[in-house]
């Protein structure tokens, strides 16, 4: 798929699934919520057009299509990760990110882990990405559903801790602290992470290194 078509494809998206955020609190919401996601549509725009990740025929054409429709609220949501990467000077890899369906940043939003919101995967490295590809895919799969599914359940598992239940001694951290709780404990247990650890055959989250 031509680059430039996917560009001005996902960033008119952008700015449409802001507008339709803002649509919640009216027309004049509508207006602002377009407005404030316009400098983010466009950094992504040509984030996409210079990464070419849909320039793979017509599995890239369909990839394009499911981020601006089924996974539009991904897409707007990976577009202002983006742009507060290119904020902060993070670094796009379009060599990385070519034909792949997802763009590679070079460091991370923290030094120690990769995190990937729809289809932007920042930190990532060889070793870990097909874990965060699993992300990407995830989001396309689920779609609208995907990010609130994710908070929910961060929220059970931080209120509930069910993962004491089933850690293995393989995966067992001591929780240490308040911080501790969440990285070792809340976070590695959460649904989408389990599924990508199983699917990637990582058996437990490790720091990304330097």
């Amino acid at each position: 798929m031509a680059s430039w078509v996917a560009a001005v494809v996902q960033g008119v998206v952008v700015v449409l699934v802001g507008a339709l955020l803002g649509s919640v609190f009216g027309v004049v919401g509508a207006v602002v919520g377009a407005v404030i996601s316009l400098p983010f549509a466009l950094a992504y725009a040509i984030g996409v057009g210079r990464g070419c990740p849909y320039a793979d025929g017509r599995r890239g054409a369909r990839r394009c299509l499911v981020d601006a429709t089924w996974s539009g609220l991904n897409t707007w949501a990976g577009a202002v990760y983006y742009g507060a990467h290119r904020f902060r000077r993070n670094t796009l890899e379009p060599e990385r990110s070519r034909g792949t369906g997802a763009l590679w940043l070079t460091n991370g939003f923290t030094p120690k882990y990769a995190t990937t919101i729809g289809t932007v995967k920042a930190g990532s490295n060889d070793r870990r990405d097909r874990h965060e590809q699993v992300h990407v895919l995830q989001a396309r799969l689920f779609g609208p559903f995907y990010l609130p599914l994710i908070g929910l359940n961060y929220v059970v598992a931080t209120v509930v801790p069910y993962w004491l239940l089933f850690r293995g001694a393989s995966r067992r951290k001591p929780i240490t602290g308040f911080r501790s709780y969440f990285e070792d404990g809340v976070y590695p247990n959460t649904w989408h992470e389990l599924w990508a650890y199983k699917v990637t055959r990582v058996p437990h989250p490790t720091p990304t290194p330097p």
